[in-house]
């Protein structure tokens, strides 16, 4: 089984229409949304607080692996990527649906899963209908225009960090980011080329829609 992408839905705001994907994890009630799309997952997991004793069972029943968290220790998705990467060795990538809405709590802790150093060795995505969220490591990167995102914004995670970028609308040299007001926002691709961005710090890059 080629196992190099893996999809996950969590159980936030669901896409308007499911996405493309050939292997699918679900968390808690993303695990009975993907049933309910005639999907099967790959892997289930989470704590399932939020679906019923039987619509558990039949999570359990339909997904080829099924692990419970019995700790609060680690948030759902974190438990997901946890299991994701000890059950298949070969993931380099893994899109996450179901991210965002609803709980700010929950949003803020699924974005800041993009940055933890566990993950370092996969491209973790988070993925709604208007937006696409990453990390650009420290150094230099590289991002290619998405067709139907208009905007490229870069967001510090840490306190004066450095950034240049290139083929893009607002081409910037050695700007030093700040933490206390957004100086990176909607910036937008210039042409076909891919945007070159060095960074001296891990930043989060945002793909948005019109």
């Amino acid at each position: 089984m080629n196992t190099k992408k893996i999809s996950i839905m969590l159980g936030g705001v669901f896409p308007d229409e499911l996405p493309s994907s050939d292997l699918w994890c679900g968390v808690d009630r993303g695990a009975l949304y993907l049933l309910d799309k005639g999907i099967n997952p790959l892997l289930s997991c989470g704590d399932f607080d939020s679906i019923t004793s039987e619509q558990r069972k039949e999570v359990e029943g339909k997904s080829k692996y099924f692990r419970v968290k019995d700790s609060e220790d680690l948030t759902d998705a974190d438990f997901a990527l946890e299991n994701i990467l000890e059950l298949f060795d070969s993931v380099e990538e893994i899109d996450i649906y179901g991210a965002t809405g609803r709980r700010l709590d929950h949003f803020f802790g699924n974005i800041l899963l993009l940055n933890n150093e566990k993950y370092n060795s996969v491209k973790v995505k988070i993925i709604d209908d208007n937006n696409i969220i990453t990390v650009a490591h420290s150094g230099q990167n590289i991002f290619e225009k998405i067709e139907g995102y208009k905007y490229f914004s870069i967001v510090p995670i840490y306190k004066d960090t450095k950034m240049t970028i290139k083929n893009s609308k607002y081409e910037v040299e050695n700007l030093i980011l700040t933490l206390n007001r957004p100086n990176a926002t909607s910036n937008e691709f210039a042409n076909e080329k891919a945007i070159e961005l060095e960074v001296s710090s891990n930043v989060l890059v945002i793909y948005s829609k019109d």
